[in-house]
């Protein structure tokens, strides 16, 4: 659902209580009484739950921790995730990563720190809580195309992956731009 509010210790009321029913359901067993109240107990399962599935366990529950106990599938979107422009030697570099595949909750968020090293070649790609395996890189007017696959944690499956690299002269300069932090935005779209 879309509509659940994140919750923390203190809270109470029904949204707490289908919490605590649908921990005790995941589990398939009583990990938390159905009491209603978010108290440390609650605290404590959630932060399990959140480590377990690759989230930062916090103890709160936001809007990844509800996809990933609710069970919502999601895609990656029909764009590139994360995106770049440098200069290097002179040279801008562009940079775009595209990403396929189906993803749980905690998909979105495994793209934290997310970085390319532009020195190594093929480019090396590296974020928290994931590993990138490089494939085969194509020339593309301007640069080259790698793909690969990913494990990303909240993902069943290995998730394919198309890193761009592109300039508007000397397309090997880029090389020179070393490590390049890419910020990712997560506009997953869910599964129907």
């Amino acid at each position: 659902m879309a509509s659940e509010p994140e919750l923390r210790a203190g809270d109470g009321g029904e949204w707490v209580l289908y919490l605590q029913q649908t921990l005790n359901h995941h589990y398939q067993q009583q990990v938390t009484a159905e009491s209603g109240e978010f108290d440390a107990a609650l605290a404590g399962a959630v932060r399990h739950f959140q480590a377990q599935l690759g989230l930062a366990p916090t103890g709160d529950v936001d809007a990844a921790t509800w996809r990933a106990l609710t069970g919502t599938r999601y895609r990656w979107p029909d764009k590139p995730v994360a995106t770049a422009e440098v200069t290097a030697g002179g040279t801008v570099v562009r940079l775009g990563l595209t990403l396929t595949g189906e993803v749980g909750a905690g998909g979105a968020d495994a793209l934290a720190d997310l970085t390319v090293d532009l020195a190594t070649d093929p480019p090396t790609l590296a974020c928290t809580g994931a590993t990138f395996l490089p494939g085969s890189p194509a020339t593309v007017p301007g640069g080259a195309e790698y793909t690969g696959t990913c494990a990303l944690p909240g993902a069943e499956d290995a998730t394919g992956y198309v890193l761009t690299v592109t300039t508007d002269s000397e397309p090997d300069a880029w090389h020179a731009a070393g490590t390049v932090a890419l910020p990712a935005t997560t506009d997953l779209v869910e599964v129907t």
